[in-house]
């Protein structure tokens, strides 16, 4: 359980999230679940009425990671083992008529989906997939152990792209040390978004600025250039993207391309960009590729203290959320708030 004390030191919106998703504990399943780390976040997510964890793997290892790490494990803290699960079959010929559905001529075999739905991380995009209401759960937790791209592929193999969107993507929640909070876009997955891509990647993270920050999103194209103050073939992508959101015209403020301190420092705003509605403003950074986006990232984290929060995942069916394998106990109880809050938008 945390102390008092230790909740006053998390970043003011780690503490309003956590106190959202517990007006609604939602299904959260952690198919790793023989890590240290996971172990003891399910048992404070129960104990502290955060979520509704569910342990993913065989029962008898997964009490004997347990014991190794001298984590008690409450009798209300399920576990799910995939083998026992009698509806595997019903749901690999499922994912067998959407692949011929999405015109995949030959799907895969009946036995390789089923071998894939019996592993604890597929099998957890599988109960996402269902939702708590069909036997399932709200969503899922992985990462502490497994690349964000194992995580990717068991994530669209199972529960798929959101038809919304072309692209699965990722943001991060950056809380700085003033007191704001930022959302950085795609710091995680995609490496060279196109035009259509980059617009998609503004479209997710504005919603996960309304969803998770409860602001009105301000979402700003970076580059090195702003409005035209320099001419390179690299800056095509970032003005064809604005193009490209002017043609879909969503419900929210955005502008670029616009340089990183003319987005977010209001005085070089009225210099560089007057006029702007996004200008000095933003709090949606959309990065031009991941080189930008993941460095610009970490480099914040390091230098000027901020608490980054992701990568989460955006553009799924489900809520999917990644870590990062060096990931805390705090880390994991934050993505269980934020996927137990993206399955009430649900």
């Amino acid at each position: 359980m945390m102390t008092a004390n230790e909740a006053r030191k998390l970043p003011v919106i780690l503490r309003q999230l956590r106190e959202r998703a517990r007006r609604r504990p939602a299904a959260i399943a952690l198919p790793e679940a023989t890590d240290p780390r996971i172990l003891k976040a399910a048992v404070r997510a129960l104990d502290e009425d955060l979520a509704r964890p569910v342990l993913i793997g065989i029962a008898d290892e997964v009490r004997a990671a347990a014991e190794e790490a001298g984590v008690v494990l409450p009798v209300g803290l399920p576990i799910a083992d995939p083998l026992l699960d009698p509806g595997l079959e019903t749901m690999a010929r499922e994912l067998q008529r959407e692949q011929v559905a999405r015109g995949r001529r030959q799907p895969a075999a009946l036995e390789s989906l089923l071998e894939l739905l019996r592993r604890p991380m597929p099998y957890s995009c599988l109960l996402a997939r269902r939702g708590r209401g069909d036997g399932g759960v709200d969503g899922a937790v992985m990462g502490a152990v497994a690349t964000t791209a194992e995580t990717l592929r068991a994530a669209l193999r199972v529960v798929g792209v959101d038809p919304r969107f072309g692209v699965v993507t990722s943001c991060f929640l950056m809380a700085l040390p003033d007191g704001r909070t930022l959302v950085f876009a795609d710091c995680g997955v995609v490496p060279e978004p196109d035009a259509s891509q980059l617009a998609d990647i503004a479209v997710q993270a504005a919603e996960a600025c309304r969803r998770l920050l409860r602001e009105e999103p301000k979402v700003a194209l970076l580059s090195f250039s702003t409005k035209g103050s320099a001419d390179h073939a690299a800056l095509d992508v970032v003005r064809e993207a604005l193009e490209e959101l002017q043609r879909r015209d969503p419900d929210f403020a955005f502008d670029g391309e616009l340089q990183g301190d003319a987005a977010i420092v209001d005085a070089v705003a009225r210099r560089k960009a007057p006029g702007s509605k996004v200008a000095g403003k933003a709090n949606v950074l959309v990065f031009p590729d991941l080189n930008s986006g993941n460095i610009a990232y970490k480099l914040t984290e390091r230098l000027a203290g901020a608490r980054a929060i992701g990568p989460l995942l955006q553009g799924l069916r489900r809520p999917i959320h990644d870590l990062s394998r060096g990931c805390s106990i705090d880390d994991v109880l934050d993505a269980m708030a934020i996927a137990a809050l993206d399955a009430a938008r649900q």
